[in-house]
């Protein structure tokens, strides 16, 4: 908290004394700061020395401090017809997306199956070569080839299980704080 924060809220919260004793409280205060300055601190360290300024109005004011402590009062409470409209929206959003992230997943695995095929290929030569005891050279070449295209395929189900994990974390994250209550981003 700076200077100008910390005048502002005794400023605000000390209205209901004169403003000549106002005015009083304020430049002694500000002397404070303005000496802290001169001697090197910051205006965070002096307002931190002064101490909280919702404390030092309480003992002002004494028996007439009316307003509450600024750290439970002062939040905003969400009512609870906007809570049960944002759980309804948030699961139907659930209905479509959840079904959408396992298809992408179903597809990567799909990926994967189809790059360990063709990766694999040139080995289903061999039971050939055994059982028919001939090598097709353009059988060879058609292995060769698809073990090429495998590779390539392994090079894109990383890259797709990259994204679709960093988009799976930040949907489950984002679940997570609606959860928590926290705001939708």
């Amino acid at each position: 908290m700076n200077k100008q924060q910390f005048l502002f809220i005794m400023q605000n919260h000390l209205t209901s004394i004169t403003e000549v004793e106002r005015n009083e409280l304020l430049n002694d205060y500000e002397s404070h700061f303005t000496y802290g300055m001169q001697n090197g601190k910051t205006e965070e360290q002096i307002a931190h020395e002064l101490g909280d300024p919702f404390e030092l109005v309480r003992e002002i004011l004494g028996d007439r401090f009316t307003i509450q402590d600024p750290h439970t009062s002062t939040q905003t409470t969400v009512s609870l017809t906007r809570n049960i409209f944002i759980y309804i929206g948030h699961f139907f959003i659930n209905i479509v997306i959840v079904p959408l992230l396992i298809g992408l997943w179903s597809g990567w695995v799909g990926l994967c199956a189809g790059s360990i095929g063709l990766l694999l290929s040139p080995l289903l030569l061999v039971p050939e070569y055994f059982i028919n005891d001939t090598f097709s050279v353009a059988k060879g070449f058609a292995a060769v080839t698809a073990m090429g295209f495998g590779l390539w395929m392994t090079i894109a189900v990383m890259f797709t299980f990259k994204g679709l994990a960093t988009i799976s974390r930040s949907y489950l994250n984002w679940n997570i704080n609606i959860t928590k209550g926290g705001s939708i981003k």
